[in-house]
């Protein structure tokens, strides 16, 4: 493809809030989503899968309603489904008046959640033993994605089939301006041109920016794995977290269980963001093995994480009496941006040059809002009033600094 030729909107990043980024704008303006690597091949590509935008959003309802109406929608999309199902945030008994308080104020804006006991839990979902638990917040409005990967490039092709072009193997390196404004990105072959740049590199704005605006974040990563079930999870079985053990949980469409979580700040993420590399090698392994690509991948969880999984899966799983019985067949780790307060950064800042928008700091939930990422920007861009207020995601809100600890997902959503 030649680099001459100029669009309305450039997206630097291939992951999954840059590509819902490009289908949100490629009905009505010249969009072309540049990638260093393959789409989907970072962060996106290796989530966990679960979501959950009333958890994380309660309090902004047409935030979460938002996300969760996108994923509902799009799901049949060019190979891509939705599973929709409860999440269950489970709470020993020194946590139930809290869980309660909880679940009953998530209900007062409008959303299907609510408190169910364990003798509840157990009669609907017998694979899960709940006998320490007091019960759970069940949020009726959640799901999974089970291969994040596929997501992310159903977003793609669904981009492009709406007129967006997608350049992979491309590396920006850096933004090139004029007078104070955008003019197009810079690469090895060129400049590229256009008006509005939306950098939508996870953990990579940072430095990639670091010549025309501070991205106050932090590399941070997660990791999860997949654990063998004789008996299965069930076609029904929900999703949840133990918050008080810092580990989530869905099932699988094998049938088998998904664990997460293991997540902290490290200084040099390079060596840790491994991911898919070859596209049709991970996609042939994949069709043969019937396994998801971060399965495929499979670049290894820390000792300490292993450890974790093996002690916890036993404290809600049916079928686990003792750590010895848990068979963790993959496991793997990436790493994505965290701000200081936990929410993204999603903003055209006023330090920067017009034209840029920033697009950042997910803090390991760029799947679940993917679809709030988009129609943000669309609202940058555009002039158009988004569907719900994004005063929230403008990077001024941040300290400069970025020493702050970790706000990680296990500490999101509770109160």
């Amino acid at each position: 493809m030649a680099l001459d030729r100029s669009y309305d909107v450039i997206v630097v990043g291939g992951g999954a809030v840059g590509c819902a980024v490009g289908r949100e704008l490629a009905d009505d303006h010249e969009i072309l989503v540049v990638e260093r690597g393959e789409i989907g091949g970072g962060a996106s590509g290796m989530a966990a899968g679960l979501t959950a935008p009333t958890l994380f959003a309660y309090d902004r309802p047409e935030l979460a309603r938002h996300a969760n109406e996108f994923l509902r929608e799009f799901s049949g999309t060019d190979g891509f489904d939705y599973d929709a199902r409860p999440r269950l945030e489970l709470a020993y008994p020194d946590e139930e008046a809290v869980a309660r308080e909880q679940a009953d104020r998530m209900a007062s804006y409008g959303f299907p959640v609510s408190f169910v006991d364990s003798g509840t839990i157990a009669a609907r979902h017998p694979a899960l033993d709940v006998e320490r638990f007091a019960g759970a917040i069940e949020i009726a409005d959640a799901g999974f994605v089970d291969d994040t990967y596929v997501y992310t490039r159903s977003l793609a092709r669904d981009a492009k089939s709406r007129g967006a072009e997608i350049l992979t193997g491309v590396e920006v390196t850096g933004i090139a301006t004029s007078d104070g404004s955008v003019v197009g990105v810079e690469t090895p072959g060129g400049v590229i041109e256009a008006p509005h740049v939306v950098v939508a590199t996870g953990w990579h704005a940072r430095e990639l920016l670091s010549d025309v605006v501070h991205v106050p974040t932090r590399p941070f990563l997660l990791q999860a794995a997949s654990v063998a079930l004789e008996r299965g999870f069930g076609p029904d079985a929900p999703l949840g977290r133990l918050p008080a053990e810092g580990v989530y949980f869905r099932p699988q469409h094998d049938g088998n269980l998904r664990l997460g979580g293991g997540e902290y700040l490290v200084d040099d993420p390079a060596d840790l963001a491994a991911g898919v590399e070859d596209a049709e090698r991970v996609e042939a392994a994949m069709n043969e093995t019937g396994r998801t690509a971060q399965e495929v991948i499979a670049n290894g969880i820390d000792d300490t994480f292993e450890e974790q999984l093996r002690e916890v899966a036993p404290l809600f799983v049916e079928e686990f009496s003792d750590p010895s019985e848990v068979e963790i067949t993959a496991g793997w780790g990436s790493v994505d941006a965290a701000t200081a307060d936990g929410e993204p950064i999603v903003d055209e800042p006023r330090d920067a040059p017009d034209g840029l928008i920033v697009s950042t700091g997910f803090n390991g939930l760029g799947i679940t809002k993917s679809p709030i990422a988009a129609a943000a920007v669309r609202s940058l861009v555009t002039g158009e009033d988004a569907p719900f207020d994004v005063e929230g995601f403008a990077l001024d809100r941040l300290p400069d600094g970025t020493d702050f600890p970790l706000q990680d997902t296990f500490a999101m959503g509770r109160e």
